[in-house]
C-alpha cells in the first residue's frame, strides 16, 4: 500500500480551494473594468451628443428668444430639435449674458440628461449677434 500512486480527496479539496481563491478575484477585477468601460462609453456618447449641438450654436450663433433651447439625440442620427419618441438623450440649453472688455458675449451651458439619467455639462461662450 505505500507505492500508491493517485490523489486523496483531501488534496483534490485543497487544490480546488486554492484554485477557487485565485479565480474569483480576477473575475471581480474583469467584472469591474467592464462596468466601467461601458459606463464611459455612455459619458463618451453624451459629451458627443453636447459638442455637436456646441458646434450648431457656434456655427449658427445663439439669437435670444428665437434660437432652440431643446434638442433631442439619437444614436447614429444627428441632434434635432424635433421631439423623437425613443430619444437617447435631451439636451438643454441655457443662456446668460457676458461682458467682457465691452464686447458681449452668451455663456451656453448645455445641459444633456440620458433617457438613464446620466448627465454631463458643457459650457461655451458665443459672440453676440
Amino acid at each position: 500500500m505505500n507505492n500508491e500512486k493517485g490523489v486523496t480527496l483531501i488534496e483534490l479539496l485543497i487544490s480546488v480551494v486554492i484554485a477557487g481563491m485565485v479565480i474569483v478575484p480576477l473575475l471581480l477585477i474583469m467584472t469591474g473594468s467592464f462596468t466601467r468601460t461601458v459606463e464611459q462609453g455612455e459619458d463618451t456618447q453624451l459629451n458627443y451628443y453636447g459638442q455637436q449641438i456646441m458646434e450648431i450654436i457656434r456655427e449658427k450663433g445663439y439669437i435670444s428668444g428665437t434660437s432652440p433651447t431643446q434638442y433631442y439625440c439619437q444614436k447614429d442620427q444627428s441632434c434635432g430639435t424635433a421631439t423623437i419618441a425613443n430619444y437617447d438623450a435631451k439636451v438643454t440649453i441655457t443662456v446668460n449674458p457676458v461682458t467682457y472688455s465691452a464686447i458681449e458675449f452668451f455663456e451656453v451651458t448645455a445641459k444633456i440628461v440620458s433617457t438613464d439619467s446620466s448627465s454631463l455639462e458643457l459650457v461655451t461662450v458665443v459672440k453676440k449677434q
